[in-house]
Order: structure tokens, then sequence, then C-alpha cells
């Protein structure tokens, strides 16, 4: 699961990087193995230590642990769980069980019998010492009275800081936090946090009442698109026409069809119209952008434009079946026609049109276009009795999808101006299990693999904090966290801690009365921004379990619950 190099430079033509995952030096791995999950496969050398190391004589090493080539394992009997990591500089000596998820940092020394549970975290320089020499008899030298030999036991989820030594016939507790340099010599009470020499009880975790996560933010951030959502809308209307019409920002082009879906979606988040609208007229103005013969959406700014299926740079095409095909939805109606185009898609057909997507270089547009093609399909589903399943879609996805990964995309060696890495897989994910597999309420396959991928771009992005902060890298990152984690409890505390600080950075985003700009600190304010920020703050909430009781719930392309099934 690691390796020992950095990643060889991208093969010509282009910047693919094979099955390259992330470029981290060996050293870095070697005194941070946490980092296991985010680098490519193991190299020869660590194949073979890690081999050596299992074949030993009582031993028991999980195939997914890590060991350090500089660490120094010399047990007597010796198990290691599953993902538990040694850091370089270790020495383990004795009769040693480790848990899974358990990680020792540099220099951890274990000595005599020593057992440590599962998720237990233990700082640089820790010594465990499981053992006690004889010293009653004075007239005899130490070293002639022999050992004793009672254990060392560290329950579950305990956390140990840096330079701190735990003594013969010491059990910590499940849950219990141990302060950096105490020498612990009785044993410590479960949720304990201990500190001095000797270690003394200074308080339990269980007392400690932190505010659940990200919930101040949100509930400001809740009362203020409440109060102000109508202002965003009126001040993105186009003014002095009869009919109305909205444009993404104002100032921009009123042609853009999208705006006014956009604007429907935003009000029926609140469970309403937007002001002064009329439903019917809404509903016939969209139902007549539709292709009759096509039953593709037409963009009026390219009129007279042949659509067909074949994936194109216009976006359009098939993105106008989200816009349009769930604005529609939430104002209770659907498309005049049938998606044509879909419905009468042969498997041959549709065999070579997924043939020819480029999944190595653009899986961003590929997952594009596969989400308008299951969109399609449901509109076809559930407004016109269609029983179209696409069953050679159903089995591409599935032999498509890189098992270690997760993803329908490679990542991306950085090349010149261009630093992709996983960004295009995993804003390619996001598409294309909207449109299918959260659209038809099916399980993502390799759903661990999958948000490991997930985790390691949005750690290398810094989760968007500061660069490259808009709405589609942070909606591709929350919805599949949200997605998978229905699945999966797999990461989920990470996630959860990780989320709840994207939410109070998103949520001070929102510019009074203006909303979201798509793009933060370089475009207006205006309603795809708010639309997609309000998407992610939803489902960032919901993975956080503070969704309830908010006034707004996501009812168009960004809808929670599917849309149809695949019977």
């Amino acid at each position: 699961m690691t390796s020992d190099d950095h990643a060889e430079a991208a093969p010509a033509p282009g910047p693919l990087a094979s099955d390259r995952w992330t470029e981290l030096p060996a050293d870095r791995i070697e005194d941070e193995p946490w980092w296991l999950v985010y680098v490519p496969d193991p190299s020869p050398e660590r194949i073979a230590a890690h081999a050596e190391l299992g074949a030993r004589a009582g031993y028991d090493v999980h195939p997914q642990s890590f060991v350090a080539l500089g660490a120094n394992v010399i047990a007597d009997t010796f198990t290691l769980g599953a993902m538990s990591t040694i850091a370089s500089g270790c020495k383990i000596r004795g009769e040693v069980i480790i848990g899974e998820l358990t990680g020792l940092n540099p220099g951890v020394i274990t000595i005599g019998k020593v057992t440590i549970g599962s998720r237990v975290r233990i700082a640089a320089y820790v010594v465990l010492v499981g053992e006690n020499h004889v010293f009653d008899d004075p007239d005899v030298p130490i070293m002639d009275q022999g050992l004793t030999s009672i254990g060392v036991v560290i329950e579950d989820d305990v956390w140990i800081g840096a330079n701190v030594t735990v003594v013969d016939d010491v059990t910590v507790g499940a849950h219990s936090v141990i302060a950096a340099g105490a020498v612990v010599t009785k044993d410590v009470q479960p949720y304990s946090v201990m500190a001095g020499v000797p270690a003394r009880k200074v308080s339990d975790r269980r007392d400690r009442k932190p505010a659940p996560p990200g919930r101040h933010a949100l509930a400001r951030f809740d009362a203020t698109a409440a109060d102000q959502w109508e202002t965003v809308l009126e001040g993105c209307r186009v003014p002095d026409t009869e009919r109305l019409e909205y444009v993404e920002f104002p100032g921009a082009d009123p042609r853009d069809p999208r705006p006014l879906n956009d604007a429907i979606e935003i009000a029926s988040m609140f469970g309403a119209l937007p002001p002064g609208a009329d439903r019917d007229e809404l509903v016939a103005r969209i139902q007549a952008t539709q292709d009759p013969d096509t039953g593709l959406f037409r963009d009026p700014r390219l009129p007279g434009r042949e659509m067909t299926l074949t994936p194109s740079h216009e976006e359009w095409d098939m993105y106008g079946l989200l816009s349009c095909g769930y604005a529609l939805q939430v104002l209770g109606a659907g498309p005049t026609h049938p998606v044509h185009i879909i419905e009468r898609c042969s498997a041959n057909q549709l065999e070579a049109l997924l043939a020819g997507l480029d999944l190595d270089y653009f899986a961003w547009p590929s997952g594009s276009w596969i989400d308008g093609f299951g969109t399609g399909l449901m509109l076809n589903r559930v407004h016109h009795g269609s029983t179209n399943t696409a069953p050679t879609l159903w089995g591409w996805l599935p032999t498509h999808q890189d098992q270690r990964s997760g993803m329908w995309g490679k990542y991306l060696a950085p090349v010149g101006e261009y630093d992709f890495r996983w960004l295009m897989a995993v804003n390619g994910f996001y598409r294309l299990t909207r449109g299918t597999y959260a659209q038809f309420g099916v399980d993502v396959p390799n759903p661990e693999a999958a948000i490991d991928t997930v985790l390691a771009h949005a750690r290398h992005s810094g989760w968007f904090a500061t660069r490259e902060r808009n709405a589609c890298n942070l909606l591709d990152i929350v919805h599949p966290l949200w997605l998978l984690g229905r699945q999966t409890d797999y990461r989920r505390s990470e996630i959860r801690t990780a989320i709840a600080s994207l939410l109070d950075g998103v949520c001070a985003d929102w510019v009074d009365g203006e909303g979201f700009p798509w793009q933060i600190g370089r475009d207006q304010p205006g309603l795809r921004g708010t639309e997609m920020f309000m998407a992610v703050i939803y489902l960032a909430a919901d993975l956080l379990d503070e969704s309830d009781g908010l006034s707004f719930v996501p009812r168009g392309v960004h809808r929670l619950v599917p849309a149809a099934t695949i019977s």
C-alpha cells in the first residue's frame, strides 16, 4: 500500500500518470505512515519485507498493515491488525499484540508483554514497559534476580502523548488521554485525562460538553438564508420585462436558460415559488424549450443547432436535462415529450458511446455525460412510463470502475500549469454517481476505496479553503462523502471533523443580500453559486446529523432521495 519513491514523470502524451496516486517521498511515508492510504502500491522491497515479517514463527501480520522499513521488530510473538501502522525508529520487543487502525509514531518502544487495542494513537518516544526487574534482595545484584512480566494493556480509543512512560501491571482504560511526559504507574479508568509524574487524573472526558460540530455557524446561516433568499432572487431578476426573467448575476447574459431554473430550485428549497411567479406559466415556458424530435432542451443562445448524443463541448445538450427536468419536477410537472434520443438508443449505440468516453484524461466531462444520460432515463421512466433500464450502462459501470481507487478516472500527474491530480476523477465521480447510483437508489461499488480517494483529493487541495474555492469543487467532495456515508461508517469520525470545519468556512462565504458567488473571491454572487453552495451546506449538515429543522432542503438537481428506481 505504499511506495518508496516519487511518482515517475508522466508518460507521453499528456499528464496521465498510470496508477500512481500521489508523490510522497519515502522518508515521509516512513515517519508518517498514516499517509499509506494516499500512496501507490507497495514497492518490491516493501512487499518482500512485509512477507518476511509475516512468515516469522509466532507472527500474525495483517496484509493491510504497515511496518516502516526503519522500524526494528524483534518481538518474541507479534500480532498487528488491519490498517495499523508502525513508524520508523520504533523498537518492538516482547510479546506484543496491536489491534486495528492503531498508529505508533516514530521512536515508540515496547518491552515485555504489551497489548494495544484498536483505534489507539501513540505519539513519538512513548515507552510501554510490560516487565520489571526484581530487586527485593539487596545482597544479590539486580541483574541476577530475574524479571517479572504482568504486562501493559492499552484499551481501545486511547491517545498517549509524546514521551509518556507506562510501567508494568498497568491498564489504560478505553477512551482515555495521557498527557505528554506523564509516567503512568497505576491503572487508568476509562475516559480519564491523565497528566504529571506520577500521572494523576485531571478530568473525565464525559464531563466535557462540546457543541455539535458546525451548529452555531449553521444556525446563523439558516436564519440569514431564510430571510434573504427572496432578496437574492430579486437582485438577479431582469428589470423592465413583462414576464419573470433571471440572469446568473446582475449584468450577465439574459439568454442563458439556466438562471430561471436555478431561481425555481432556490425557491423550492424553501417550499415556495420565485416571488411573483405563476407556476403554470413557468411550466409552459420550460416545456416549450424542449425539442420534440430529440427530447433534449434547447439553448436559445445556439438556435438551430443539431443536438445528438455524441459527447461534445456543449455541456447544455446533456445538462439541460438536469436543469430543465428537475425544475419541472419541483414545479410538480415534467417534460412534455420523452427524451426520445435516449429512449431510442440501442444497446450497441450506447456501448459505442460509452467506449468513446475518455475516462483517463477527461473523467469529469465523461461523468457529466453519463449524468445527463441517466437523468434522461429517469425523466422517461417517471413522466412517460418507460421501462428502459439501460442494462448496458449498468453493466458498464462496475466493470470500468478502478476498484483500488473507487473512481472512474485516473490520477493525473502535474504537468506544467496543469495540476489536476485527482480533481478530474473526483469531480467526474460526483457527476457519474449522481445521475446513476444516487438517482436510482443503488449502492456504489467499492465505497471504502472511493472514500480514501476523495479524502486524498480533499486533503491535497486543503479542502479548497484558500484556492480554487468554487461550488463545483466543494460539491464534488461533499456529495460523494454524503452518498458513500449512507453505505458505510468507514473513516466517519475523520470525515465529520473535516466537514464541520468546511461548513464553518462555507457559511461565512455568504454575501448579505446577494448570496454566494460560484467562485469565492472572484465571481459576483448569483443564482448558480447560491443554489450549489446551499446544497453543499445542507449535505454537510446532514453528514453531521445537523440537518433536522433547517428551513431549506434541496429538492432539485441535488435532491437527497432517489428520483426513480431500477428494477
